[in-house]
């Protein structure tokens, strides 16, 4: 999958992790619901992602557009590998 989604131009999924994918390979995504669990992947808030639920309108528009679109890999905040760092520190400082 992950080989897909490199060469890809466009990627159509419903799935959230793909969305995370997406993102930080750059490839545009087009997601076929009207919410996602993963907004930082939005367009809108620095990711790759669109959601265009079932409206063909709508696909076909952002279809169109993102075949235009270079590939821009996008890491947005707190996207930096220590995650498990921080949980660990957190839990550790936590104060009953």
């Amino acid at each position: 999958m992950l080989r897909l989604n490199m060469s890809a131009k466009v990627m159509l999924s419903d799935s959230g992790g793909l969305q995370e994918e997406c993102t930080i390979l750059g490839t545009p995504c087009l997601t076929l619901r009207w919410n996602t669990e993963r907004p930082v992947t939005l367009i809108e808030n620095g990711g790759v992602n669109v959601l265009v639920g079932n409206s063909i309108d709508q696909f076909r528009e952002e279809y169109a557009k993102a075949l235009n679109k270079p590939r821009i890999p996008k890491r947005p905040e707190l996207w930096d590998g220590h995650t498990a760092e921080r949980c660990l520190k957190a839990i550790l400082e936590y104060e009953r």
